[in-house]
């Protein structure tokens, strides 16, 4: 089944109007903030998309039809918003999800129809298995060992401090990688053949353990896609991310 997790940081209800004004036939939405977010506000610990709670995103998955046998393709326009859905249900123990590679615009280039009308579907039992190991905290981030990679999938300037339209002060986690999480989409907005993404895995991590962090534990999901796809399954998140380090005054930050 279809899922529509289009969004924008800069409009969060734009994600809801452009489904409502066409979306693929049979597709459910799920936005970034009101379902795949718990409550926040800005400057609070945590980042600006904390996960929400296990159960209560258990019990909307279901309504939506989702459960054991079921196949999710998630997309959106670009695919940053769909992996944050891709992870979340891996990380509560459904595996039968999927991209749709080159999201809505490769739909739409294929001659694929949209629809305005809402699906019926059965709702079915959703049974939460969540993976700790996916996840980890500001103080695994601190204390990490040296041989730890810390991904940062932020765009370039964002990753330097020359801006920060969204955190409280620009810069970046010291030690971080860089790693813009666009880099594993062509020109075409489609995924990379298999090898690219190994080749980027190999240049970037190789076989030394990581932690993949963004501005606030969305885009760096597309970067466990591309990890994933390279045949690492084993990289955290840091679901707080920026957001969440500079939430706390004290913590420093590197520019440039």
């Amino acid at each position: 089944m279809p899922a529509d997790c289009r969004f924008s940081l800069g409009d969060p209800s734009a994600g809801t109007t452009a489904y409502r004004a066409g979306h693929i036939p049979g597709a459910v939405h799920f936005d970034l903030e009101g379902d795949l977010s718990a409550p926040t506000t800005r400057g609070a610990h945590g980042g600006r998309h904390p996960l929400p709670d296990a159960d209560g995103l258990a019990r909307k998955l279901g309504a939506a039809g989702i459960g054991p046998g079921v196949t999710v393709v998630a997309y959106d326009d670009d695919g940053t918003f769909a992996a944050r859905l891709w992870w979340m249900l891996r990380y509560l123990g459904h595996d039968d999800v999927v991209l749709l590679d080159g999201a809505l615009p490769a739909w739409r280039a294929a001659g694929g129809a949209l629809t305005t009308e809402t699906p019926q579907r059965p709702a079915r039992t959703f049974t939460p298995r969540p993976h700790p190991e996916m996840v980890v905290d500001i103080n695994a981030v601190k204390g990490r060992a040296p041989e730890v990679v810390l991904l940062d999938a932020r765009a370039a300037e964002r990753y330097r401090g020359e801006i920060e339209p969204l955190d409280r002060v620009p810069g970046r986690i010291p030690g971080a990688v860089h790693a813009w999480w666009e880099e594993g989409l062509g020109p075409d907005r489609r995924g990379l053949p298999p090898a690219a993404p190994r080749a980027r895995c190999a240049r970037t991590v190789g076989e030394r353990p990581a932690i993949a962090a963004c501005g606030s534990g969305v885009s760096a999901c597309a970067d466990l896609v591309a990890l994933a796809l390279a045949g690492r399954w084993d990289v955290p998140l840091y679901v707080g991310s920026y957001s969440d380090w500079v939430s706390y005054p004290e913590n420093p930050v590197e520019r440039g």
